[in-house]
């Protein structure tokens, strides 16, 4: 049965969703990306590092998490007011329905909040068609850039960066 996306909510997520959210990127990965992609080993407790250094969202069909995406503090103190938007992922039957947009204006409205001067995030490098995607958020890919936490199991992913206007 196709899904519903107008009764999908988004609200930010907590650390008790941190399991939910695990899964829910297994899953999201499974159909994707190749068996070396960090996104199959996902952990609770890897959401809730996250979470400890940011914010995350999840899309939710009812009580079920079908979408999520996380917002952290670049870990480097010289790269002050960098964000990094980690581990977008929506289930496939939610897909092509406007989750994935919906939790990325999330992601804009509260870098807006935190004052961010600067948005990141990493495309495996096996993934190049989602380059263009993110586009429409303002991203736009940096050669120059090198991703915080790259998988050392895969080549560099391609780092895209989108520059936020601060409003004083």
């Amino acid at each position: 049965m196709p899904a519903d996306a107008a009764m999908v909510q988004i609200r930010r997520a907590t650390p008790a969703d941190a399991e939910a959210i695990a899964r829910m990127v297994r899953q999201a990965w499974a159909d994707r990306v190749t068996p070396d992609s960090s996104g199959h080993q996902e952990t609770a407790e890897r959401v809730r590092a996250d979470l400890g250094r940011g914010y995350a969202w999840v899309a939710l069909d009812g009580e079920a998490v079908v979408g999520s995406v996380r917002l952290v503090r670049h870990p480097d103190p010289q790269e002050r007011g960098v964000w990094e938007v980690r581990k977008l992922g929506v289930l496939p039957q939610y897909r092509g329905q406007g989750v994935a947009h919906r939790l990325m204006e999330a992601v804009g409205r509260q870098a807006f909040e935190v004052r961010a001067r600067e948005l990141r995030l990493a495309v495996r490098y096996d993934q190049p068609r989602l380059l263009e995607w993110y586009t429409q958020f303002g991203f736009v890919h940096d050669p120059s850039l090198r991703y915080s936490s790259p998988n050392p199991s895969t080549p560099p992913p391609f780092v895209m960066r989108r520059a936020l206007e601060v409003r004083s």
